[in-house]
């Protein structure tokens, strides 16, 4: 999906300097040149290059009063004073009558008083440098990072102040550009130089090698720019890309520098050339074609301040339970990862995600396993406090959830059955488990979040362990957030009550976009000109949901009508009108399917596959479930994350740590697992499947599941459901009994009866299938033989 960093606060920053979505605003771009738009047509009604400086000259010092004198020496210091001043006069004159007041603000456009001359604030005109300097001042507050104002800083900064403006015989004015240049320059660099940090830090490459292609052409002879884009060129296998950046720093040190590449660069290189020469090269895309379309988080301001209200009475001490309510497609899931990106890159925390699935057999607690899970697969180390701090008694307790647990510690002893009062004694393990997770080197505590997506979802036996979690933690830095459908939060308000009755948490609201939020997202992907002919296609076409608008957007790229710009002001634009463009039927999953037909055979292929796996899929499981090489399912794979329709999965991060030198990544999506990027394309995809096929496929991912390495009572349950799918009973049911069997030993008495009941329906489909009657009464009685005996509840 195409994506942007946090967005919300920013957008409605620059909507309180200029409504930019009324008629009549004015909008005035400095960097690359100079641009003044009102509404949507173009001003250019200056009769001098001098009268643009000094309208330039006052949108850069706003709310500063300049006396006539310094305007007059400052542009025509060879002129004599009266003379000057009389020149300034007509230029004033000029600026007015090309910038008329809108009939919504007749305030004038420039104010005089004894303080001297200046623009009047109240005249409504939105200046990028302006919005640039405050986005860097929101993104860099204190010691505080804030991705989403600094990648619209980045957005803003299409080249430098006024590139190619030329002024005669102004030497004071140009001395100020040349200064202006360089101090707002600088700021881009840093904007970047933090970006790359931020993205490399949490593994979000596609970004993060985004931003470091922008930086590398701005710092052209950094070499701390070039290491940064070629260990972001290796996750995606693209390590050729890497050596040409390597290449181009070397070649251009030596014409202007007559140097050498450092040490770290050179050693850097050599470690890429060895992996090259190790491994089967892959190149997915050229260094032309750029990272699709990132639409901005627009129109979250208030939803995004009602979760920092949230975050800070969590970073506090106090435990919050926070639900994200929304129809489906309004970005629940975005904006809570959209904010905890910013969250985590302020403060240090500890982030745990789960996501509830509608399975047809849920593993137990299968919500709040895959959180802790994904603390055992941080390369942070959040995982290594609680196994080295615990007792091996507790560990055996969690590993009831968590299996995983002995294979790092083959030593813990096996966990003792549960009493009567064994649930207790498995929550209070959970509970101590999390809480050192929540600690940090120092021993000091860390906020925790547990974020856990489509929460609706879980079992009963998981609300139950949350609300332990929530009662054990009032003093403590937790925050449960989560999020489900609108509708659907009726049974978790319990959760939002503490013990004592009082309100722990909030629901939050997410509507669909409103008419400034698509414009806002138009005028970040095109320019003035074309922003609102992009701004009615979206409203028209998506009804303002945030997920239509994404699948338009990528559609529109897929399609060829959003095309790069070269060497334009923006970084997008519409080859054809849109107009008389011709959508797919069946609304969002007939742009995701369109946009997969586009896709190559056996990208398509592996997509289907990719569906029908699960929620999460891995790279060694495509390649045995779709007899592919490996080659092919690199590619595919690399394909899917490019089109925004697959993406990395991230059960885990945590704040201020570094993740290892990405030379150790030059595999790849050989390693890692992912996810389709929605639940929508996920179920477009199961939709467009005939059901003999989908029963194939099926019985491919169980056979490959089986095959794979690991003990299959792990995976019980998903094994169970793949080969029910495939229509083998007996299989499903061999694995459904070690599933039922695991259920019982955590007293996870709903799922076990969810699981007793399926087994009753297959051994009624495995009789109805026997023929005979003596034939099903044996099939039945074979069946209740096996150990545990399903009459044994």
């Amino acid at each position: 999906m195409g994506r942007g960093k946090t967005q919300g606060g920013a957008g409605a920053a620059k909507r309180r300097v200029s409504p930019s979505g009324e008629a009549g605003a004015v909008r005035v771009r400095l960097f690359g040149g100079f641009e003044v738009w009102r509404g949507e047509r173009s001003v250019g009604r200056f009769e001098s290059q001098k009268v643009k400086a000094l309208f330039a000259y006052l949108l850069c010092h706003p709310g500063r009063a300049f006396s006539r004198d310094h305007l007059a020496g400052l542009l025509w210091p060879d002129s004599d004073p009266d003379a000057a001043r009389h020149t300034l006069r007509q230029a004033l004159y000029n600026l007015k009558s090309a910038l008329p007041a809108a009939a919504e603000s007749p305030a004038p456009l420039l104010l005089a008083d004894d303080r001297g001359l200046r623009l009047n604030p109240a005249a409504g005109v939105w200046v990028d440098v302006t919005a640039f300097e405050e986005a860097v001042r929101r993104g860099r507050g204190g010691d505080a990072v804030d991705p989403y104002h600094l990648s619209t800083a980045a957005q803003l900064y299409r080249g430098e102040l006024l590139a190619g403006f030329f002024v005669k015989e102004s030497e004071l004015f140009e001395e100020w550009l040349l200064a202006e240049q360089e101090r707002l320059r600088e700021a881009a660099i840093d904007v970047l130089r933090t970006l790359v940090d931020s993205y490399r830090r949490r593994g979000e490459h596609r970004f993060g090698l985004h931003y470091a292609r922008r930086l590398t052409v701005l710092e052209p002879l950094s070499e701390e720019a070039s290491r940064d884009l070629m260990r972001l060129c290796l996750p995606g296998g693209r390590r050729s890309r890497a050596l040409a950046e390597y290449e181009r720093l070397r070649g251009l040190l030596r014409s202007e520098l007559g140097a050498e590449p450092l040490k770290e660069t050179r050693d850097l290189y050599h470690s890429i050339l060895r992996e090259t020469a190790e491994e089967v090269e892959v190149e997915i895309d050229g260094d032309a074609e750029p990272i699709g379309p990132l639409i901005p988080l627009a129109g979250r301001g208030q939803a995004l301040a009602a979760l920092l209200a949230e975050w800070e009475q969590a970073c506090a001490g106090r435990c919050r339970v926070t639900l994200v309510v929304g129809e489906p497609g309004t970005g629940k899931t975005r904006l809570i990862r959209s904010f905890l990106d910013v969250a985590t890159s302020q403060r240090r925390a500890v982030v745990l995600k789960g996501r509830g699935e509608d399975l047809d057999l849920p593993p137990p607690y299968h919500l709040l396993a895959e959180a802790l899970a994904g603390a055992l697969e941080d390369d942070g180390g959040a995982g290594e406090r609680p196994l080295a701090e615990l007792p091996p008694a507790v560990l055996a307790e969690v590993a009831r959830l968590l299996p995983a647990l002995y294979d790092l510690r083959p030593e813990l002893p096996a966990p003792t059955p549960l009493a009567d009062a064994g649930q207790e004694r498995l929550f209070a393990a959970v509970a101590a488990f999390l809480a050192a997770l929540g600690r940090g080197d120092d021993g000091a505590p860390v906020p925790l979040v547990l974020f856990l997506d489509d929460l609706h979802r879980a079992d009963p036996e998981t609300l139950l362990l949350l609300q332990h979690l929530a009662d054990r933690a009032a003093d403590r830095p937790l925050w449960l957030l989560a999020a489900c459908p609108a509708g659907e939060e009726g049974a978790l308000r319990g959760l939002l009550a503490a013990r004592e009755g009082e309100a722990r948490g909030t629901i939050v609201a997410v509507d669909r976009l409103p008419a400034h939020a698509l414009l806002e997202i138009a005028e970040s992907l095109v320019d003035e000109e074309q922003a609102p002919e992009l701004s009615r296609f979206l409203a028209a076409k998506s009804g303002g949901l945030p997920l239509a608008v994404a699948e338009l957007v990528n559609f529109l790229w897929d399609e060829g009508v959003l095309v790069a710009t070269e060497g334009g002001r923006g970084s997008w634009r519409l080859a054809v009108p849109l107009a008389g463009l011709v959508l797919p039927g069946q609304g969002v999953a007939g742009l995701i399917l369109q946009r997969i037909r586009r896709l190559p055979s056996s990208t398509r292929r592996l997509a289907t596959l990719a569906a029908v796996a699960g929620p999460t899929f891995d790279f060694a499981l495509l390649e045995r479930a779709g007899e592919e090489h490996a080659v092919v399912v690199e590619v595919g794979v690399e394909t899917l994350l490019k089109r925004w329709l697959a993406r990395r999965y991230q059960p885990c991060w945590e704040s201020g740590r570094r993740r290892r030198d990405l030379t150790l990544w030059a595999a790849g999506v050989r390693r890692g697992r992912f996810e389709l990027a929605h639940r929508h394309i996920r179920g477009a995809l199961l939709a467009a499947i005939e059901p003999a096929r989908r029963r194939a496929l099926h019985a491919q991912v169980a056979a490959a599941l089986e095959a794979l390495p690991g003990e299959d009572g792990a995976r019980a349950e998903i094994l169970a459901h793949h080969w029910a799918a495939a229509g083998d009973w007996s299989k499903a049911l061999s694995h459904l009994e070690r599933a039922l069997k695991k259920a019982r030993a955590v007293q996870a008495e709903s799922t076990a009866a969810h699981y007793f009941q399926r087994a009753l329906d297959l051994l009624g489909r495995l009789c109805e299938a026997a023929g005979t009657p003596e034939q099903a009464a044996a099939t039945w009685t074979a069946a209740r033989s096996r150990p545990p005996a399903l009459g044994g509840r």
